[in-house]
């Protein structure tokens, strides 16, 4: 834990992953039910998926107004969240953490960097286990973080 914080205020955090602010929002827990899946029972039964997402996004601005404008919305993120898992159907759950996190990013330009965790606990391996996952980071392109400079 002491290793983590140091490496944290070290500033190598940043330098590390893109990132020019510490603050995060997040949305854990989410739980849908969604078609996804290479066999043919998992596209036409469904089965239930669970979603994490963290966004990084300065939060200074909101901490000192108290306005939601000025916080990234994280009701937006659950409903966006919500229609790519219960709306859409992909063979692998990559492509949806993949749609989930274009979506974020493009949703609001502050958002800096967004972590998308998809779960999928009904899975069809001979064995026990909670589920299976994938993890995924994505950050804003250059081109649209430096709006000012060409």
């Amino acid at each position: 834990m002491r290793t983590t914080a140091r490496w944290l205020r070290s500033g190598l955090f940043q330098r590390s992953f893109g990132t020019s602010t510490k603050d995060k929002l997040f949305v854990h827990g989410m739980e849908f039910h969604g078609y996804h899946g290479d066999l043919a029972a998992e596209q036409e039964l469904g089965q239930k998926f669970l979603v994490d997402v963290d966004v990084w996004s300065s939060l200074q601005p909101a901490a000192k107004s108290d306005l939601l404008k000025d916080t990234i919305d994280y009701v937006k993120i659950w409903e966006m969240t919500k229609d790519s898992v219960e709306n859409k159907t992909f063979e692998m759950i990559e492509a949806l953490g993949g749609d989930i996190s274009d979506r974020i990013l493009a949703f609001d330009l502050r958002i800096e960097r967004v972590r998308v965790c998809v779960k999928k606990p009904q899975v069809c391996i001979p064995g026990t286990l909670s589920y299976v996952g994938i993890e995924m980071m994505r950050e804003q392109e250059e081109k649209k973080v430096n709006t000012g400079d060409k």
